[in-house]
């Protein structure tokens, strides 16, 4: 519904990690940004689901201070995620982004889970002292400035 509220948690309860495995690994859209996909594989390492303190988060290769962020729906379901670390004093760089499989009476819901996740990071970015843009992979390492 277009209604539907989106609510943020950085956790993921453990009894949705079958919805989380079929966003992050089945995902229908991943053929819009195949290459980004596989650039930051390359670069940065596979995501893999871990079960931390009762719930679950993405970590990505090697690298330490991965955040995830999941937008929900007022019931619970998970309606998207973003995966992203601080890799450099002045930049956040989203690693993996994905939204559930549209539907045709929410198309719109959507475009509103990826603005609500990418307000959350950059919210976070500028709470962070020295952050002054987010570097999309998905998009040829695009970089979003931060205006102070």
């Amino acid at each position: 519904m277009l209604s539907e509220l989106i609510g943020i948690q950085c956790k993921l309860p453990v009894d949705q990690r079958a919805a989380l495995e079929q966003l992050l690994f089945f995902n229908v859209n991943q053929h819009r940004v195949r290459l980004g996909i596989q650039q930051s594989i390359e670069t940065y390492g596979v995501p893999e689901i871990q079960e931390h303190d009762g719930g679950l988060s993405i970590r990505v290769g090697d690298i330490e201070g991965v955040q995830s962020l999941f937008a929900v729906s007022d019931e619970g379901r998970l309606l998207g995620v973003a995966v992203f670390v601080r890799l450099a004093r002045e930049r956040f760089v989203v690693l993996h982004l994905g939204v559930q499989q549209p539907r045709a009476v929410a198309g719109d819901l959507n475009t509103r889970v990826l603005l609500k996740l990418m307000h959350e990071i950059r919210s976070a970015a500028r709470r962070t002292h020295g952050v002054d843009r987010i570097e999309l992979v998905y998009r040829d390492r695009h970089a979003m400035r931060l205006n102070g």
